[in-house]
């Protein structure tokens, strides 16, 4: 049995991705730092600290909008009552996401060889993207592009329309810090 997943960066660095509208208008900032992340949006800022099994995200005003608690294989993300937003599992080569505990409809974000990634639900093809590590930027979608997240599973979480903006900024973030 593998222990925690550790809940910071693995690198122990800070690093840094941004999500833009393709008419280059910032919807969020992120920094992932060996002690806390940043998600900064035109709305206000929150910051993840992370305390025991759990990385807490307060607003600007320091009220907890959400927690994120980690497991053996993945985390989960609650709301500011602590209540279950979406569970995260993680494996080798691929993330599941679901909004309930049973993993029922959940989506699968895989990394397919060559920087190909696929968003699939219920074993149904959503869409497929092409990464380029190399590439300062990655077009996600018609309306989105990220600059600075790398070869990642993470830029697959702003296809997901059931994720509310700051659910993917924080899913992105958790995920960067995990190195995936």
């Amino acid at each position: 049995m593998m222990g925690l997943l550790c809940a910071c960066n693995p690198a122990n660095e800070t690093a840094q991705f941004s999500i833009h509208t393709n008419k280059d208008k910032t919807l969020a900032t992120v920094t992932v730092g060996s002690e806390q992340i940043v998600v900064d949006m035109p709305e206000g800022s929150l910051t993840g600290i992370f305390k025991k099994e759990k990385r807490k995200y307060y607003d600007g005003s320091n009220a907890m909008r959400y927690a994120v608690k980690f497991s053996e294989d993945g985390f989960k993300l609650r709301d500011f009552r602590e209540e279950l937003l979406w569970k995260v599992k993680i494996y080798d080569d691929k993330i599941k996401l679901a909004d309930n505990e049973e993993m029922n409809n959940a989506y699968e974000i895989k990394m397919r060889d060559e920087g190909k990634v696929k968003l699939e639900r219920n074993d149904q093809p959503l869409t497929e993207l092409r990464m380029n590590e190399a590439a300062e930027w990655f077009q996600v979608s018609d309306q989105l592009k990220t600059k600075g997240a790398g070869l990642s599973l993470a830029p697959a979480l702003l296809l997901i329309k059931e994720l509310e903006p700051a659910e993917q900024y924080i899913l992105m973030a958790e995920l960067k810090a995990k190195g995936r």
